[in-house]
């Protein structure tokens, strides 16, 4: 071998390596799913309109015991002095949010909440008493209203109603909170299926590579030209790759035509021993498959079913839309076949495409090989049909 040769076989297998590394190291994981929560206008207004229609389930309360009494019912009192009265309740509103938030109700810190909610909560009760008493003075309530008798006649209702909106801000936190633990989970649900899609493909590309290194290396010493036209188709795919990389699914037609560069180095390997193919049906180059998937199916009838036979070989690669919205993509060839369905759990091609197929489409058994009656084998791959 020359020592040219020498230096592109060293130089081609440097930079396929540094290719890889560069390509496996620039994966960036999934970003968490974003979650769409109501602004702090839509939360005032629910609370305002929760309030009022309280107050105005008091007020016809009220009306309904002037009613039983035969008594007139004094609608221009009864709805100011109801409003008031809830109203300057709600707006302790945002201290019971302060206190679910600050001091949680879980069982580490339950002794020293309940205390500090009691107490809060009755100072709460005691300044809205205040604060309604003055109200009514200003704009002519009951008279003979007084901050003793409000808290005579209201503290313990008052109690209870803020006590519930505690229950039920801290019912909303909790569901909050889960919904958020949800979405937190989802999304690294979806960075480790993202990661482990990652993973199978970098197992595939370096697996791809050495064996197309090893056949360049034999090619070196009893066909130099040879070696050289597949040390550059090989650049060539990867540099195809490269471009496509970080795409999940990429149209049949780009698969097709990086499938291209790679039977181009395995025909230059087999130099004339190789016939291929193709039955792609025109609906079927649009649809969207994972990137790298038919390489794999390929290399399998090169290396268990044309490699092992002395003379020709033929493999077909078939691409169809079927009525049911489904793909179904198939590579066969005429090689000695398989005696059972062990072969995929052997082989890392196979057994990583099967993987990535159960990870991106939740599917069971989306891949199959099987004998021919002829004599050989079959790939058969069938995944949703859609388009970009």
């Amino acid at each position: 071998m020359s020592s040219q040769h020498r230096w592109l076989f060293r130089t081609s297998v440097h930079n396929v390596f540094n290719v890889t590394n560069a390509t496996m190291e620039s994966r960036q994981p999934t970003e968490p799913i974003p979650t769409a929560t109501p602004s702090r206008w839509m939360w005032g207004w629910m609370l305002f309109a929760a309030w009022t229609i309280f107050a105005f389930a008091s007020v016809l309360q009220v009306a309904a015991a002037f009613n039983q009494r035969g008594q007139s019912i004094p609608w221009r009192g009864i709805i100011p002095e109801r409003l008031i009265d809830w109203y300057t309740c709600a707006i302790f509103t945002p201290v019971c949010f302060w206190l679910v938030r600050r001091y949680p109700l879980n069982t580490s810190r339950l002794r020293v909440a309940i205390p500090g909610y009691v107490l809060v909560i009755s100072v709460c009760v005691a300044l809205k008493c205040l604060l309604m008493v003055w109200i009514f003075r200003i704009v002519g309530g009951p008279p003979g209203t007084t901050f003793v008798r409000a808290i005579a006649q209201s503290f313990l209702f008052d109690l209870i109603v803020l006590f519930g909106v505690v229950a039920v801000i801290q019912v909303l936190e909790l569901q909050a909170q889960s919904a958020q633990r949800e979405q937190v989970a989802l999304a690294l649900r979806a960075q480790l299926s993202e990661a482990e899609l990652q993973i199978l493909k970098g197992q595939l590309q370096p697996h791809f590579l050495f064996n197309t290194l090893n056949g360049v290396a034999s090619l070196i010493h009893t066909s130099p030209d040879t070696a050289d036209f597949v040390v550059v188709q090989l650049a060539d795919l990867l540099r195809a790759s490269l471009e496509l990389d970080g795409a999940r699914e990429i149209p049949l037609s780009a698969e097709l035509t990086l499938l291209d560069k790679y039977l181009a180095i395995m025909t230059a390997r087999f130099q004339g021993r190789l016939a291929i193919d193709k039955e792609i049906e025109d609906a079927a180059r649009t649809a969207l498959v994972p990137q790298f998937l038919l390489q794999p199916l390929v290399e399998n009838a090169f290396e268990h079913g044309i490699g092992r036979r002395a003379g020709a070989g033929r493999i077909n690669i078939r691409a169809a839309v079927l009525p049911s919205s489904r793909l179904r993509l198939e590579v066969s060839d005429d090689g000695a076949g398989v005696a059972t369905d062990a072969a995929l759990e052997n082989g890392v091609g196979l057994t990583n495409t099967t993987r990535r197929l159960e990870r991106l489409y939740g599917e069971r058994e989306p891949l199959r090989l099987s004998s021919l009656p002829g004599g050989g084998a079959r790939v058969s791959v069938e995944i949703p049909f859609r388009t970009a």
